[in-house]
């Protein structure tokens, strides 16, 4: 393992303190606001969610085995050490590569009677595992503050007060160089709309002619017709079926 680990490993990609601040309250749906979306905490997200998921380097993963040794009581010695080192970076070489950080090598030397020990692939892999779904969720929570940062980008920009306030004297300005209508001018304008019977009698003439796909429409439509105009002049509608035979 000493001729592994004397390579240099690769970097570790994690949120700083502040940002892991931020992505906690976006997993607890805490709402943020624009200011929370700082240039800094933005840029930092963006990164994590571009390199975070990504798996170690096998080297990185042979030094961090060799600390590992220093901490158990049956640490493999030079003639196993490069083989278990293949043998973890098989299992658990999928992992991401934040998950090989100092607070995983302590949490296992801290984990009662088997810390002792040296671990299995498997025993390794399953004491990993729950760290990987942290660096996971907040991969997706600093995916989500890029989005909201680029949202916030898109969005129309607020008009101040003063900004709002000419508006308005502008369109004051335009209303009043407007000539004044007369009161019954917009009725004028309007043109003469069909009467509720001249509405019915030219659907009963479409009736005449229209096919099935027309019908299935007409008939409702003159019977609904029928029956407001019925309730306008207090009289019963005679119904659809009646007024087609009349017809």
């Amino acid at each position: 393992m000493n001729a592994i680990s004397t390579l240099a490993p690769s970097a570790i990609r994690q949120p700083s303190p502040d940002l892991s601040v931020l992505l906690d309250a976006v997993r607890n749906s805490v709402p943020l606001q624009a200011r929370d979306l700082t240039p800094q905490r933005v840029a930092e997200a963006r990164a994590v969610a571009g390199v975070a998921l990504q798996p170690a380097d096998p080297v990185l993963i042979a030094a961090w085995l060799k600390k590992l040794a220093g901490l158990v009581v049956n640490g493999p010695d030079e003639a196993r050490a490069q083989q278990q080192a293949h043998a973890m970076v098989e299992v658990c070489g999928d992992l991401p590569a934040a998950v090989w950080c100092p607070e995983a090598r302590r949490a296992w030397a801290r984990s009662g009677e088997r810390g002792k020990f040296w671990p299995a692939p498997a025993e390794l892999y399953a004491h990993l595992l729950p760290f990987a779904e942290k660096i996971r969720w907040q991969v997706h929570a600093a995916r989500k503050v890029v989005k909201m940062a680029e949202a916030a980008k898109e969005a129309p920009k607020r008009r101040t007060p003063e900004e709002r306030a000419a508006v308005e004297r502008a369109v004051n300005a335009w209303k009043g160089r407007q000539p004044v209508q007369p009161k019954d001018a917009v009725k004028r304008m309007q043109t003469d709309q069909p009467s509720l019977r001249q509405r019915i009698a030219e659907y009963r003439r479409q009736l005449e002619t229209a096919g099935p796909e027309a019908r299935a429409w007409l008939e409702p439509l003159i019977t609904n017709l029928e029956a407001q105009h019925a309730a306008i002049c207090r009289k019963q509608p005679r119904g659809f079926t009646e007024s087609v035979v009349r017809a």
